[in-house]
């Protein structure tokens, strides 16, 4: 039905009001139209037309739930995120290794910088996975070498985690350098380390090209929470525990020895092959 408003005003405006109930044909039509709160369109005498949307009780969607339902999607995939960040940046390895080293001789942001090293590896293995997936095919021909070069910085790390349990136990002073130096060698343990690139190149690629990039920032939230919490969780168990300066001194070590033969066994077999 169509309502004629007049009155004072000079051009008379038309109310159109549709009535769909839910069912009928014309419910995929009024769907539409309430994506827009005010449509305005010109009639065959030139007059404005308003088309007002009514609330049906038939459990139309309104533009309101629309947004909801997508910012609750981008929550869920930002959960996944931090999810996968989580079980990539938790679970013992090198990286972790260092960590703990750093974080018992030296200070919680020694340990911390450390993972931001490590982390910022990740993020040049992602623009080159999202930039040109074709040059990182070309470097995976070459992981048999990459896999020797880090055992070797492994193989050293875990040399001077010997050195410090050898030493009498000691927290050194944190220093400018040594911050640097911290976040140098997660930089460079993990850039040299052959599962990154194919983390990325495999299960990473994948995340991105079905969730999108909001998997993304859930993805850097888990790895900086956790990059956050253990060196912290380390600090405060050396405070209150004597031997944990020797344990995780030890925990570095077996975990970097291990790591480092585990990546020469696989270039050579690789080689091999």
């Amino acid at each position: 039905m169509v309502l004629q408003r007049g009155g004072l005003e000079r051009q008379p405006r038309q109310i159109e009001l549709r009535v769909v109930e839910p069912g009928f044909p014309q419910l995929c039509d009024l769907l539409r139209e309430r994506l827009s709160a005010v449509r305005r369109a010109s009639d065959a005498h030139g007059r404005a037309k308003e088309t007002v949307p009514i609330r049906l009780p038939g459990g139309l969607q309104t533009e309101s739930s629309v947004w909801r339902s997508v910012v609750l999607e981008l929550l869920f995939i930002a959960a996944v995120g931090i999810a996968i960040g989580l079980s990539l940046a938790a679970p013992p390895g090198p990286v972790n290794a260092i960590i703990a080293s750093r974080t018992v001789t030296r200070s919680w942001r020694a340990g911390f910088l450390v993972g931001a090293g490590a982390t910022t590896a990740d993020t040049i293995f992602l623009a080159l996975t999202v930039m040109a997936h074709s040059l990182l095919g070309s470097i995976a021909t070459w992981l048999p070498y990459i896999s020797l070069l880090g055992a070797a910085v492994m193989a050293y790390f875990a040399w001077t985690a010997v050195r410090a349990l050898r030493s009498p136990e000691e927290i050194l002073a944190p220093r400018a350098e040594a911050e640097a130096k911290s976040y140098a060698i997660g930089l460079s343990v993990n850039i040299t380390s052959p599962y990154p690139i194919l983390w990325w190149l495999t299960a990473g690629l994948v995340l991105i090209d079905q969730l999108g990039a909001a998997v993304l920032v859930g993805f850097y939230a888990g790895i900086l929470l956790w990059i956050t919490a253990f060196p912290l969780a380390v600090r405060e168990a050396q405070r209150r525990i004597r031997r944990t300066y020797h344990a995780m001194l030890l925990f570095s070590i077996v975990c970097l020895v291990a790591f480092a033969g585990w990546l020469v066994w696989s270039a050579v077999d690789a080689l091999l092959l």
